[in-house]
């Protein structure tokens, strides 16, 4: 079974990661846990929500529950079990946000793809229905439109330019 553990917003960014990873600690010590081989999810990352949260696999979920509950971490975080597939992730950070990542990274903001220039959707990338080519359907306005990727691609100081793919009508 592969499990998120998602950290109930702090109000501080830093501390959501620094209870993310007591948490993680106290799991890996204490309870038979395991990097899930066919979603191999590493490291902590960030939802839509912009909260902190890992995922695992395990095949006691009652061994994860009293470890949460002993070692203090129950009532800060959330548990569920997972399983949407492990999606894409972000170009800039590495972020994995869930099935679908969305236009803006939501830990580094990080532009993946412009809005729609027709509707001005923020749409994500996969969300568009490939035409043939380079030519794809706004799943928003249903407008063709075109994606290319932003050149140059890396600016002078080696980092992506924003965002990674254009969206262009066609």
């Amino acid at each position: 079974m592969r499990t998120r553990i998602t950290v109930r917003p702090t109000g501080d960014r830093t501390n959501d990661l620094r209870v993310a990873a007591n948490v993680r600690r106290d799991l890996w010590a204490h309870s038979p846990v395991e990097i899930d081989p066919d979603h191999p999810l590493h490291g902590t990352h960030r939802d839509e929500q912009e909260r902190a949260y890992f995922e695992f696999s395990t095949g006691y979920p009652d061994e994860v529950t009293r470890v949460l509950r002993d070692y203090g971490h129950a009532e800060r975080v959330e548990v569920r079990e997972v399983e949407e597939p492990v999606g894409l992730a972000c170009q800039n950070c590495g972020n994995v946000v869930g099935p679908v990542l969305p236009p803006v990274c939501p830990n580094c903001h990080f532009r993946d793809i412009s809005a729609c220039p027709v509707c001005h959707h923020e749409v994500p990338r996969q969300s568009y229905t490939r035409i043939g080519g380079d030519l794809f359907r706004c799943p928003q306005c249903h407008s063709q439109v075109r994606l290319r990727f932003n050149e140059p691609m890396f600016l002078g100081d080696g980092t992506y330019n924003q965002p990674l793919v254009v969206v262009e009508q066609a």
